[in-house]
């Protein structure tokens, strides 16, 4: 992409710049790459005599044909005055990978077959993952080199950009005049002058690169006095930085007062009286509650001794009257076997009894038979 280039003019400037945005470059390369693998996967489908891989060769020359192809054949057009593609050159220009993909997305439907076409295949998370799958076979193999890739990518910028928003137009009589040019040219490629940071890219997105690079050295955001990487900011500020905002080593007992770390000592100093009758007054609650604690102690121990003394006097109030009772019982049967004694005495005197009546009855016949006798 920097190499210089020597075109035949009718003015005579016979080297043209031609540098590009290495970032617009790159990304076209990656939708290269992408539409290539698309392109391999569709129209291959359900053909059981062909793969991806097989097909990648060719396919990546007539895509490659294909883009700049159909990407010069608009231009010359519109110059020409034949078709109006006024919105799509617009496009290019302004959003050029959004352009490149729209010129894909119609080369990958015309190598589509019947299958992919009628199965509902082109919707499917199945093809997607076959597509992402390919790409990292190409990736591995070093299929189509990224500087190939952006070569071809270059080629495709400079016949769309017809506003030059993207692409350096300028042209020179000697290729010395090119390469002073090229020394200040806006595109020309540029590495990131932070201490650590690998990155590079065009001249024309320093200052956005510098915006968002991690290894930028930026002063502290909490104003202290150091200068601190990007990347390591949100740790400075929230560990070793002099202006971290600390509370007070006293704010369990009531200083509520927040200050940076580094003064510290200053506010321990100023505020010592304070601090000393915030503990005071800790240390007069603290010994109330702890009087306090000790009178609910002393209740809760009384109250335990009087539920044991009353469970004592329950326990033998109740064993006094089951003794009671078991005098009682034993009273009631001691009168029950006199009454059964008597009872027997009774039964034995009325057997007498009657013994001694039938006697009676036959000594009063016997004498009745005498009386008659006589």
């Amino acid at each position: 992409m920097e190499n210089l280039e020597c075109t035949v003019g009718k003015d005579g400037l016979n080297f043209q710049c031609n540098l590009c945005d290495s970032d617009v470059v790159h990304s076209m390369a990656e939708i290269l790459l992408r539409g290539l693998a698309t392109a391999s996967v569709d129209s291959t489908t359900g053909d059981i005599f062909k793969s991806p891989s097989s097909v990648a060769v060719g396919m990546k020359s007539e895509l490659a044909e294909y883009l700049i192809q159909r990407s010069m054949t608009l231009v010359r057009e519109a110059v020409d005055g034949g078709e109006d593609h006024s919105e799509q050159l617009i496009k290019a220009s302004t959003m050029p990978t959004e352009f490149l993909s729209d010129l894909i997305d119609g080369f990958v439907a015309s190598k589509r077959n019947l299958l992919s076409h009628v199965s509902g295949f082109l919707s499917s998370e199945t093809r997607l993952n076959k597509i992402k799958d390919f790409i990292q076979k190409l990736e591995m193999e070093n299929f189509w080199a990224p500087d190939v890739r952006e070569a071809t990518a270059g080629t495709i910028l400079k016949s769309i950009d017809m506003k030059c928003i993207i692409h350096c137009p300028e042209r020179f009589d000697t290729q010395d005049k090119l390469a002073e040019h090229r020394n200040l040219c806006r595109f020309r490629i540029v590495n990131c002058k932070n201490d650590g940071c690998l990155a590079s890219f065009s001249a024309n997105h320093i200052e956005k690169h510098d915006s968002v690079c991690p290894f930028k050295v930026l002063p502290c955001e909490q104003l202290c006095e150091q200068h601190v990487m990007r990347c390591e900011m949100d740790r400075h500020c929230a560990s070793v930085c002099p202006m971290k905002l600390i509370n007070c080593p006293f704010y369990q007992v009531g200083c509520e007062s927040a200050f940076p770390q580094c003064v510290l000592d200053k506010h321990c100093s100023e505020r010592l009286q304070i601090h000393l009758m915030y503990i005071l007054e800790l240390t007069t609650r603290h010994d109330a509650f702890v009087n306090d604690m000790n009178q609910r102690l002393h209740l809760l121990e009384k109250a335990q001794s009087l539920n044991e003394l009353s469970g004592a006097l329950d326990n033998r109030t109740l064993t006094l009257t089951a003794k009671e009772q078991e005098a009682k019982i034993k009273k009631l049967e001691q009168d029950l076997k006199v009454q059964e004694t008597k009872l027997k005495k009774l039964e034995s005197e009325f057997k007498s009894g009657k013994e001694q009546c039938k006697t009676a009855n036959v000594t009063l016949e016997k004498l009745a038979d005498a009386a008659r006798a006589r």
